[in-house]
C-alpha cells in the first residue's frame, strides 16, 4: 500500500505525494532508517505543507509515509523536539491531522502508527505522566531516528 493509494483519487493531496522520501525535508530523510531487504519507504506526503492552506493557524503533523510493511502500510511521522512541554502540542497535532485526513483518505484508511521522532535528545521519560499521555493518544516516541524494520 502507499499514501497515494490510501487517498481519494480526487483529493488535492494526491498531487503532493512524492516517490520514496522525497516529500520529507532533507534534514528529516536520514531520520527514517530503511533496510531495503525488509521494509522500504514507498512514498511520502508533507502533510504540514499540504494542510497549511486549510488550517494555517493550527499545529500540523509533519508527514504521512507509505511503507512496504503489510502491517503498517501508511504511517504518520512527526519530527519535533522531544521534551515534556511539547507533549500537548504533539497530541494536538495528531488530533488535527486525523480530522483533516477524514476528508482525504478512502473510507477505512488511516495511518497504522503515529511516530514522534526527536530532533535532539529525548527528555520524556517512560515513567512520566507525559509519556503515558502519548501512549493513550496512540503516539510512539522513538528517539532521534525511526528504524522501520524494528518498529513495523
Amino acid at each position: 500500500m502507499s499514501v497515494r493509494k490510501s487517498l481519494h483519487q480526487k483529493s488535492p493531496l494526491v498531487a503532493a505525494v512524492e516517490v520514496g522520501k522525497k516529500a520529507l525535508r532533507k534534514s528529516d530523510r536520514e531520520r527514517l532508517v530503511e533496510k531495503p531487504t525488509r521494509i522500504r519507504v514507498v512514498d511520502s506526503l508533507d502533510l504540514d505543507c499540504a494542510a497549511r492552506l486549510e488550517q494555517p493557524e493550527e499545529n500540523r503533523w509533519d508527514y504521512l509515509v507509505g511503507t512496504s510493511a503489510a502491517v503498517a502500510p501508511v504511517i504518520a511521522v512527526e519530527v519535533h523536539p522531544a521534551n515534556p512541554g511539547q507533549v500537548d502540542t504533539i497530541v494536538a497535532k495528531k488530533k488535527m491531522a486525523e480530522g483533516f485526513l477524514e476528508a482525504h483518505l478512502i473510507k477505512g484508511m488511516r495511518p497504522a502508527r503515529w511516530f514522534w521522532v526527536a530532533t535532539g535528545s529525548t527528555t520524556v521519560s517512560k515513567n512520566t505522566r507525559e509519556y503515558r499521555r502519548l501512549q493513550l493518544a496512540g503516539i510512539d516516541l522513538v528517539g532521534s531516528s525511526l528504524s522501520l524494520a524494528d518498529k513495523l
